[in-house]
């Protein structure tokens, strides 16, 4: 059966796997928890020269890292091995690689987060199958991938902000976003949007923004020792901006007819990555928008405490959940 594909930008293995078992979730075990790490099997395989037959075990993931990603073909098309490694191959790109492997020999803090997350997540909604999680590289490209039998993240985009390759290539608003700490978020965040689409007018501020705040909601409780500020990508300076103007974002939306009002171009200024949100002062940081869901939906949870995370999802009604919520700025 062909896999569906569905791969996320986000700032958005297994002898080589680090593990943990017994980590709990909502009361219950998860056995044998680990994170597979096809990195570290590719990486040995591209500089030790190993044989082909060493990444078998891997064909599923390398057919949607070439096909889907990396644009070299599938694993049974001719010469994709070469392609591999040839692609790989470049300087810049290896040296990449190498401060990857050099970055994350010990993912247990990771493996422990993602275990939890993941498996209190799946508690939730136990109609979604349990992927099998992996750690890629891409060569900074796509930062999840999820099919219906994987979730992997490519590992190369969480180098710290000040990695000296990433200042090339990304801004720094783009950077603040690749770092080690987002990684579990990441994670989960990219295995939610791809499992809890979006339902709803995509043109209309207001639906958007209050799917976006229901994925960060439930990572909240998901990751429950993040600091609050983390679950909408931001530093404590930005979230604190966003918390002294809350009147003010509010007013400029409502005064600008905004929150209803079908307008795409309009919509995607409140939630892209940008230096900050148009509409509003420089110093505002951007993906306002993301903000904002966030708080009417912890403000709506806080009214309605019995609502389950399914319950929440299935809630499309965007304009009764925000009279239900009242939120007051």
């Amino acid at each position: 059966m062909k896999q569906s594909v569905r791969i996320f930008v986000l700032i958005l293995s297994c002898i080589f796997s680090v593990g943990c078992s017994g980590k709990k979730a909502y009361g219950e075990e998860i056995p044998d928890f680990k994170i597979i790490r096809i990195d570290t099997e590719l990486f040995n395989y591209l500089s030790k020269n190993e044989p082909d037959h060493v990444l078998k075990a891997d064909t599923g993931f390398l057919n949607v890292l070439g096909g889907k990603v990396i644009y070299i073909g599938r694993t049974d098309s001719t010469g994709f091995y070469e392609r591999l490694k040839k692609y790989f191959s470049e300087p810049t790109l290896m040296g990449l690689y190498r401060s990857e492997q050099e970055q994350f020999t010990d993912i247990q803090t990771l493996t422990d987060e993602v275990a939890y997350g993941l498996g209190a997540f799946l508690k939730e909604f136990p109609n979604i199958k349990r992927p099998k999680v992996c750690m890629h590289v891409s060569g900074l490209n796509q930062s999840v991938i999820v099919t219906d039998e994987i979730l992997s993240l490519s590992a190369d985009k969480y180098l710290g902000a000040d990695y000296p390759l990433y200042r090339k290539f990304f801004y720094d608003y783009q950077r603040q976003l690749m770092t080690p700490d987002r990684m579990a978020p990441d994670y989960l965040l990219g295995f939610m949007m791809a499992n809890l689409p979006f339902k709803g007018k995509d043109d209309v501020l207001l639906d958007r923004m209050l799917y976006e705040g229901k994925l960060r909601y439930i990572l909240s409780q998901l990751l429950p020792d993040r600091q609050v500020w983390e679950y909408a990508g931001y530093t404590e300076a930005q979230y604190s901006w966003c918390s002294a103007n809350q009147k003010r974002i509010w007013k400029t939306i409502l005064e600008n007819q905004h929150l209803f009002t079908g307008n795409y171009m309009t919509t995607d200024q409140y939630l892209k990555e940008a230096p900050h949100t148009s509409f509003l002062p420089v110093e505002s940081p951007g993906r306002v928008g993301i903000w904002l869901g966030y708080q009417i939906i912890t403000s709506y949870m806080k009214q309605n405490p019995d609502t389950g995370f399914q319950e929440l999802i299935e809630l499309t009604d965007y304009q009764d959940l925000l009279k239900r919520s009242k939120y007051k700025p």
